[in-house]
């Protein structure tokens, strides 16, 4: 039943963010997970028990993630108080206070969810460290990685939405990072160009991995292999990684590299592979260069983490 659902769930992802059919689908999902679900024009409202989302109407592809990840979001940001409801909008760009660290970072739209002790669970960046937080959207990893390597160290944000970049900047001057170096290009198996589906979600990508792309905003982006990352900027001791999907196709790239380089990876793997998580093929192509892989949901995700055998 479970392939049943999720080969179905895809086949009406494909059709697209506006289909008529894919929206209906999704409000019935959310409604059978115990949301109240409402739609107007331009904003998606969601309520469950004390507790209310405003969403753009753009984000109904989401929709299942905010489901699934719908206390973490709430533990993660500081709600408004509407008498005994709590209330998070996300239905416009705003400034959000982040609750375990007090600090306010700017955000299009749904914020990231506070995954850094997942990202950071087997390895902690040190002060001095080159990270790279590929797939930056608007800098809240970021942020978090700029502290911990402190002014000798530097964090390069790879970002090439165009709409989310433009929030990664206003996050960086805000917090007057200047060890963050933004990169407004996107990682891919070649460097080049290729279409990116900028829909100003959590879950815009490369156009061929995004599990739902609204065709009126697929853009042209610049895209950079690791290896010429690597060239073009400096060999990172750590890589944080959330490329929807296509982090298979970046790994599979740069494999004589990491073969010779000491890289440690944190991957989100909650994507899907030709049916399977992308933990599957990327466990198997760095185990086979010599690295140790290992997986496991988190916060109810999936991530993988990796580091250069001894």
């Amino acid at each position: 039943m479970s392939s049943l659902y999720e080969s179905l769930r895809e086949s009406l992802l494909k059709l697209g963010a506006r289909n008529p059919l894919l929206r209906t689908a999704l409000r019935v999902q959310a409604r059978a997970s115990g949301f109240e679900v409402a739609a107007s024009t331009d904003q998606l409202t969601l309520s469950k028990g004390t507790r209310r989302m405003l969403l753009p109407v753009s984000h109904y592809p989401v929709l299942p993630s905010v489901v699934h990840m719908w206390d973490q979001v709430f533990d993660t940001v500081m709600p408004e108080i509407e008498g005994q409801i709590e209330v998070l909008d996300f239905s416009k760009p705003g400034l959000h206070q982040y609750k375990a660290s007090g600090v306010s970072l700017w955000s299009p739209g749904l914020v990231e969810e506070d995954s850094m002790e997942a990202y950071t669970s087997a390895y902690q960046p040190q002060p001095g460290d080159v990270v790279w937080d590929v797939g930056a959207h608007a800098g809240a990893t970021s942020y978090f990685f700029a502290k911990m390597v402190g002014p000798t160290g530097k964090v390069y944000a790879f970002e090439p939405d165009e709409g989310t970049h433009e929030f990664l900047l206003r996050n960086i001057e805000l917090h007057q990072l200047k060890n963050v170096i933004p990169i407004k290009k996107a990682l891919a198996k070649d460097s080049g160009k290729a279409l990116f589906s900028m829909d100003g979600t959590l879950g815009a990508g490369l156009a061929g991995y995004t599990q739902c792309e609204d065709k009126q905003k697929v853009r042209e982006v610049e895209t950079l292999s690791f290896e010429d990352a690597c060239r073009d900027f400096e060999v990172p001791r750590f890589v944080k990684m959330d490329v929807e999907g296509a982090e298979v196709a970046v790994l599979s790239g740069a494999l004589r590299l990491l073969k010779e380089k000491p890289i440690r990876f944190a991957i989100e793997t909650e994507h899907r592979f030709h049916r399977e998580y992308t933990s599957v093929p990327i466990t198997r192509m760095l185990s086979e260069i010599g690295y140790e892989v290992w997986s496991s949901p988190f916060a109810g995700q999936q991530f993988t983490w990796a580091r250069p055998a001894a």
